[in-house]
């Protein structure tokens, strides 16, 4: 960071292309009154092949901003959100941090379905001391990062053993690897690879897809059926699973995905075709308990009855986070929110949100689909 007659030149290098911005804001909010909103952007897919779930996640930060607002806010002030459409594309997401690290206003940012995207956006909040926290990547490249970075997700390092040691309880020892091809889907594959082989597992076959632009699993399904696994290891999301079980009418063996096809878009989208798969989460919407229960049935009033998913909990955790911090601060600026988060121990419906680096570590469950609806069948 260089100063220049009170200007901060912020330079954030992402994937080779260089972003300038240039603004005359400290890192605190002045002059704030007590009537004024506070501002926290949001930066998640509005548009595109994700954006489904991109609605799921906005819609549970809303319902947390309304819940909060509604009990008086922050020290009297309303919250006001501020969502930008960052098309699961890593430059865009970088743009949209410039804006917000620019803009005096946004106190805190709630950000990021893609890894990737989370990578690119990471530095340039840094650089101005701008806290941010995601409800959704996983990535391992993020953990300790940044001192101003926060998840309420459990990192793939954590995952992919996850994975591996319920796979190895399934019964599986000769596994089919099917991955997405970026910082996401190898961030899992690299340690459910590592797993599997330490509990002397054996790899059938790998093979990877591209997010977005995979539409023919044909010939991948044709190897795995040669390879004659007795299961497959998925790592993707809801879409490219869809197109699988779909052109496939099904394997001979079980079908296990990470937790980003945990949704019920996977059920909507595709009915019968998944029926058996499995997935995790640390979230069901059975759940007994009654902070699980309200949850649950605040957000189905709210939007129509849609049932939330996965991601939507760990967004309403991922808000409700940073606005107990909030509460907790004397002054509500960026660096003293920064502060309360690297404090905050808040019991959420997906479990405890206490950072670590950055990171979190939460109970998963196993769920299948049975008769297209999502059964836990393994604590």
């Amino acid at each position: 960071m260089i100063r220049r007659n009170g200007a901060v030149l912020l330079i954030a290098s992402v994937f080779s292309t260089v972003l300038l911005v240039t603004t005359g804001c400290s890192k605190k909010s002045e002059g704030k009154s007590s009537s004024d909103p506070v501002y926290v952007g949001t930066s998640f897919p509005m548009t595109g092949t994700i954006a489904a779930d991109g609605k799921l996640i906005l819609d549970a930060i809303q319902l947390a901003v309304d819940e909060t607002n509604g009990a008086g806010g922050i020290k009297g002030r309303k919250i006001q959100l501020q969502s930008e459409d960052d098309g699961a594309d890593p430059s865009t997401a970088a743009a949209v941090a410039n804006k917000f690290a620019s803009d005096s206003k946004i106190v805190s940012v709630v950000t990021s379905y893609n890894s990737s995207c989370g990578l690119a956006q990471i530095p340039i909040y840094k650089s101005v001391g701008l806290t941010a926290i995601s409800p959704v990547t996983t990535s391992p490249a993020i953990t300790g990062i940044s001192p101003y970075y926060y998840r309420t997700c459990n990192s793939d390092a954590f995952g992919g053993i996850i994975c591996a040691e319920f796979c190895q309880k399934l019964g599986m020892k000769n596994v089919y690897i099917l991955y997405e091809n970026d910082d996401y889907g190898m961030g899992i594959e690299k340690v459910y690879e590592d797993k599997i082989k330490s509990f002397s597992m054996s790899v059938a076959g790998i093979d990877s897809f591209i997010y977005g632009q995979t539409k023919d699993f044909s010939t991948i399904i044709t190897k795995i059926r040669n390879a004659k696994p007795d299961g497959i290891m998925f790592i993707g999301l809801v879409t490219e699973l869809g197109l699988l079980m779909n052109q496939s009418a099904g394997f001979d063996c079980p079908v296990f995905a990470d937790d980003g096809c945990y949704s019920p878009a996977l059920i909507a989208e595709n009915g019968a075709a998944v029926e058996k798969v499995y997935s995790l989460g640390p979230f069901s919407v059975d759940d007994p308990d009654p902070k699980v229960h309200k949850f649950v049935t605040d957000y189905e009033t709210k939007f129509n009855g849609s049932e939330p998913s996965l991601w939507s909990a760990l967004a309403y955790d991922a808000a409700m986070t940073l606005f107990e911090a909030m509460k907790s601060c004397t002054t509500i600026d960026r660096e003293s929110i920064n502060t309360a988060m690297q404090n905050i121990s808040y019991q959420g419906i997906t479990g405890l949100n206490k950072f670590v680096n950055g990171d979190v570590e939460k109970h998963y469950s196993v769920f299948q689909v049975q008769n297209g609806k999502w059964e836990k069948v393994q604590q």
